[in-house]
């Protein structure tokens, strides 16, 4: 049997979402059927990872979107004779895409992971510019074999939004995946690392999300002092690293919560972290399909997130998680008061979400769903 030829390209290396995802991906395909070429940028904590599953890694930078860039991603294209090339994040997919059609490569398959550029807490020209770049660079889609969306809220974004207008028949969804196996083994071992950071008794509230306006840790500090009212031990741990974190420092500063809110950057072990947690909570102003909610939820955590993008389409308000309006700093305290005030909705809610995740959103699922779509794209390989 012949092997796909798979070059894979991504504009990231750290600890992000589209990383795990991505990660997880290179590990489930079968390296009897798939020989993958990685392009990364950067040399992040993840790069050691890509590489165990893949038989060449090239760092290269991959958020500046120049000419030359393009030209060498599509010499690595002809030096793999690859089949297919698969970009993630939209650097990657307007390079990697250019570089794809440059070197005749004979199919393109990109996997979008949110509605970028979309202006939250912009204004003015910032706004403008943002608004220009939607239609400039996600028209790019359109170009693309198939279009894989981690949910239903992206897909429409994908074909509704002026600019963009990918057709239905090349949009694929496919939920994020995350390895239940490994998350079980998380579950079950003791408490080390940066789940030992929280000292005993008090509640403890997790954040994991790289710092981003988009992320909304400004709603999540707004929220603490109400919460700290109800609960004036209770402790926080933001966890992450971004252009925004030296102003949530300050922020949090400011708010007089920083004897309570801790920020300890990238860290390694976010998994024993929320396992460790009294309540998870994603405060983001927009997201695909966000990682970390299907990690709480399979870890058996009640979480509180914001109604926005795909997030209903995870977690059920009120069923499997807490739902509140984004923006909103008085409705996210609210809700963080009400799951650490009563044991009975936070045991429900861990216990429903767990078993949703878990039904819904494996690797194996994500994996399988994948590798569908590239034997449609090049099953003649074979």
């Amino acid at each position: 049997m012949t092997r796909v030829r798979l070059f894979s390209i991504i504009a990231a290396s750290g600890a992000g979402g589209a990383e795990q995802v991505f990660a997880t991906l290179l590990q489930g395909l079968d390296p009897a059927r798939y020989e993958v070429v990685v392009a990364c940028h950067g040399e992040g904590s993840m790069t050691a990872t890509y590489a165990r599953h893949a038989v060449q890694v090239t760092n290269l930078d991959l958020v500046r979107l120049r000419p030359h860039t393009v030209r060498h991603l599509a010499a690595l294209m002809r030096d793999a004779r690859c089949d297919l090339v698969h970009t993630h994040l939209w650097t990657a997919d307007v390079l990697g895409g250019l570089a794809a059609h440059l070197a005749g490569v004979g199919a393109w398959v990109s996997s979008v992971a949110g509605a970028y550029f979309l202006p939250f807490d912009v204004t003015g020209a910032r706004r403008v510019r943002r608004l220009a770049m939607s239609r400039l660079y996600r028209s790019i889609y359109r170009g693309c074999d198939r279009v894989i969306a981690p949910s239903h809220y992206v897909a429409n974004d994908l074909r509704t939004r002026p600019g963009i207008g990918v057709p239905e028949g090349r949009i694929e969804v496919i939920e994020n995946g995350v390895d239940m196996d490994g998350l079980e083994r998380v579950a079950h071992r003791g408490v080390s690392g940066s789940g030992d950071r929280w000292g005993a008794g008090a509640p403890r509230v997790a954040v994991v999300a790289n710092f981003f306006p988009i992320k909304g840790h400004r709603y999540l500090l707004e929220a603490v002092p109400a919460v700290l009212q109800s609960f004036p031990d209770a402790r926080f741990v933001l966890a992450g690293d971004g252009p925004t974190r030296p102003e949530m420092l300050r922020r949090a500063r400011e708010l007089r919560v920083d004897a309570r809110v801790t920020f300890p950057g990238e860290i390694s072990d976010a998994l024993d972290l929320m396992r460790a947690s009294d309540l998870v909570v994603l405060p983001s102003l927009s997201e695909g399909l966000p990682i970390t909610l299907v990690e709480a939820m399979a870890l058996g955590r009640p979480v509180v997130a914001t109604r926005v993008g795909g997030i209903p389409e995870v977690a059920d308000d009120g069923v499997t998680a807490t739902l509140v309006p984004p923006h909103n700093a008085s409705a996210l305290a609210s809700a963080m008061v009400g799951v650490l005030g009563d044991t009975e909705l936070a045991e429900r809610l861990a216990r429903a979400g767990r078993a949703r995740a878990r039904k819904h959103f494996s690797a194996s699922r994500m994996v399988q769903r994948t590798d569908a779509v590239y034997q449609g794209l090049v099953g003649g390989t074979t």
